[in-house]
């Protein structure tokens, strides 16, 4: 039984791209509580980049400068989204859950067009109203979440374990089928 290749990025890309992400922000957040920025965004730095490189699993081609752009590209993105999240959450007084979700709504907005027109990734139009939707929810559940630090912690280590399974998995299953497919054609 053989895995495409399609459904093997797409594993990395999830583990990659939205969990440690996810995970790397809500850690970001705990340090920034406890006055330990600069160690939040060193996890931020370190998801966004990881983020950039697990963008071009789907690339077919193998121009260099495309590679690099894409990699900058979704890696300078993932890390300003991220930062401003955190420090609009640190550093913000809750001003209540109407101005959290429209600040969430039009971040999500801006995410979404960064990522389908400046990354050039392809989304369907419909999708943008759930990502604005999920960004207005998320910042709700972001700001309630600031209450229960520890809670906090927990979430972002299992979403931490979560993206490393799927992209550590992912890689493995592509090592195997091509080490099966090398062998077979040797």
């Amino acid at each position: 039984m053989e895995i495409s290749q399609e459904t093997i990025a797409s594993i990395l890309q999830l583990g990659g791209q939205y969990f440690l992400p996810a995970a790397a922000l809500l850690r970001a957040i705990y340090f920034g509580m406890r006055g330990k920025m600069p160690e939040g965004f060193w996890q931020i730095a370190a998801a966004s980049f990881f983020a950039g490189l697990t963008a071009i699993t789907d690339n077919q081609q193998v121009n260099w400068q495309d590679v690099v752009a894409e990699i900058l590209g979704n890696t300078i993105f993932m890390a300003g989204l991220l930062s401003f999240i955190v420090v609009y959450l640190l550093r913000q007084p809750n001003r209540g859950q109407v101005v959290d979700a429209i600040v969430g709504g039009i971040l999500g907005l801006v995410a979404w067009v960064g990522w389908v027109y400046v990354l050039q990734n392809d989304w369907p139009m419909w999708t943008a109203p759930l990502v604005i939707i999920a960004g207005a929810a998320a910042f709700i559940a972001l700001r309630f979440s600031l209450r229960q630090i520890g809670r906090l912690v927990k979430i972002a280590t299992y979403l931490l374990v979560t993206g490393l399974v799927l992209a550590i998995g992912a890689g493995g299953i592509f090592l195997i089928q091509w080490v099966a497919n090398n062998l077979n054609a040797g």
